[in-house]
């Protein structure tokens, strides 16, 4: 008993997730007529995708193959588009303009996302307000954020777009709450060096001190392979 009553609110659980981010709706019936099997199967393809672990794992790759060629993810994104112009590929093309820099393209392409059942999709929301605070629109990027909040998205992701955007606005204290937020909850040091450079650049010097000291720790764990680009980070906490 105890089991079904699980699988039950398992079940539930995931029915509301298909409803509030957009996803199709044979997604429900899926889950409905396949207990068990149905959930798992949401789960690992459309759940664990997006968790921090798969993006860190999904990133690590792509900065590799950038590495050794650093348009060859935008060809086969473009490529994959052009073929089959589905959601999931604009998204791919966009997150691939963003990674070579052209960020006019990524939030065209975002933009272009947000429409119909997809309106309020996690991911074309979140990349749409990067792409923003990357071209400098930052006030357009808070309203992406705090639309997002609205739908209940406050993770680390959120925080981090928020704080770069509230700080080229002026708004340092809501900044360094965002700041504070994301730091540790982000694998990557991206955050970590934003938040110590904000320090620095509004005279908290001993804060600043003793949070490049644990970056310091967080880089000289990263693997070997990945120092180089992970040191770019301490270039920017330091500047």
């Amino acid at each position: 008993m105890p089991i079904l009553i699980l699988s039950f609110v398992i079940q539930v659980t995931l029915i509301i997730h298909v409803l509030r981010t957009g996803r199709p709706f044979w997604w429900i019936f899926f889950i409905l007529f396949a207990p068990g099997i149905g959930s798992a199967v949401y789960i690992l393809l459309e759940i664990l995708p997006n968790t921090g672990l798969f993006s860190t794992m999904r990133k690590a790759e792509r900065k590799v193959s950038h590495a050794l060629d650093p348009t060859r993810e935008l060809r086969a994104a473009q490529e994959a588009f052009d073929l089959t112009p589905t959601m999931g590929n604009r998204l791919r093309l966009a997150q691939a303009s963003a990674e070579i820099g052209d960020f006019a393209n990524a939030e065209r392409l975002y933009r272009d996302c947000l429409e119909g059942q997809f309106v309020d999709d996690h991911a074309a929301l979140l990349g749409h307000a990067r792409a923003l605070v990357d071209l400098g629109r930052h006030q357009e990027a808070l309203d992406r954020i705090n639309h997002l909040r609205d739908l209940g998205h406050e993770g680390a992701a959120e925080a981090l777009v928020f704080a770069r955007a509230a700080e080229a606005l002026g708004q340092n204290e809501e900044a360094e709450e965002a700041y504070a937020f994301a730091a540790p909850r982000i694998p990557t040091l991206e955050a970590h060096a934003r938040y110590i450079r904000f320090l620095r650049h509004n005279g908290k010097d001993v804060d600043a001190t003793r949070e490049l000291q644990e970056f310091d720790v967080r880089l000289s764990r990263v693997p070997r392979h990945f120092q180089s680009d992970a040191r770019k980070w301490r270039t920017l906490a330091v500047a």
